[in-house]
């Protein structure tokens, strides 16, 4: 994808980045990414990929935005309580790219429409707040061979590892016998800037991979912001898993 004037202005920080160029430039354009939740971590997820120039989102969320979510789900304000969160948030990413190309799917991910749209992107955002359905998601883009950047919070932590079909450890893997949810509907805390430091870092996993540079495949990574360290524990694909088959 050719570059205008317009677009290189835009992109001049990144383009002078040697790692990136202008060649670069034009294959985030041309790029797609599915971003399943546009809350804490969907929020600045997409607006960093968008502002960074990515060509095609998808932007999957069922949820509409309530004042709870305002501490951290920096793409709303007070004027959008009670609206669709996907469709929402489309409106905020077209006014900072016009050219940005946006599909929305107002619903709840599962596996029928998991199975549907993940093949249709280059990459997935795990961007949920339960593993019910991070467990369909990371089956789906294990099946499409799509790579899948996951995260989670809580309070002042995080978790981050990108999933790499065939190459590394999927979700489960990390969690063979799965996961016992808290208490469903019952919130947890969070402080607001706990998503934007990993949501930040799922964009630029996503801009890596993209870029054909080093990713986070091989390990967890962990973020404790409370004492603002920073630690990473390898893990191997398990031989019985459906990831290493």
């Amino acid at each position: 994808m050719e570059l205008d004037n317009r677009m290189r202005e835009v992109y001049s920080r990144q383009i002078m980045m040697k790692e990136i160029g202008s060649k670069g430039q034009q294959k985030l354009a041309g790029s797609s990414a599915l971003v399943v939740g546009c809350g804490g971590l969907g929020a600045p997820v997409l607006s960093y990929l968008t502002a960074m120039g990515i060509g095609h989102l998808g932007l999957c969320d069922g949820d509409m935005v309530s004042f709870p979510n305002l501490n951290r789900q920096i793409l709303f304000t007070m004027d959008d309580v009670f609206l669709p969160k996907a469709s929402t948030a489309k409106n905020r990413l077209l006014a900072l790219n016009p050219k940005l190309k946006v599909n929305t799917y107002d619903q709840l991910m599962d596996a029928e429409l998991a199975e549907t749209i993940v093949p249709v992107f280059d990459i997935v955002v795990d961007c949920l707040d339960n593993f019910e359905t991070r467990f369909i998601l990371n089956d789906a883009c294990v099946a499409a061979g799509k790579p899948l950047v996951h995260a989670g919070i809580e309070g002042f932590y995080g978790q981050l590892i990108t999933i790499t079909p065939g190459k590394g450890p999927c979700l489960r893997c990390l969690f063979p016998k799965g996961i016992r949810e808290k208490t469903p509907g019952k919130p947890t805390g969070v402080i607001g800037p706990t998503p934007g430091v990993i949501g930040a870092m799922q964009a630029m996993e996503v801009a890596k991979y993209l870029l054909d540079l080093p990713i986070s495949n091989d390990g967890l990574i962990t973020y404790d912001g409370l004492n603002m360290t920073m630690e990473k524990v390898a893990i191997k694909a398990n031989p019985d898993c459906i990831c290493g088959k």
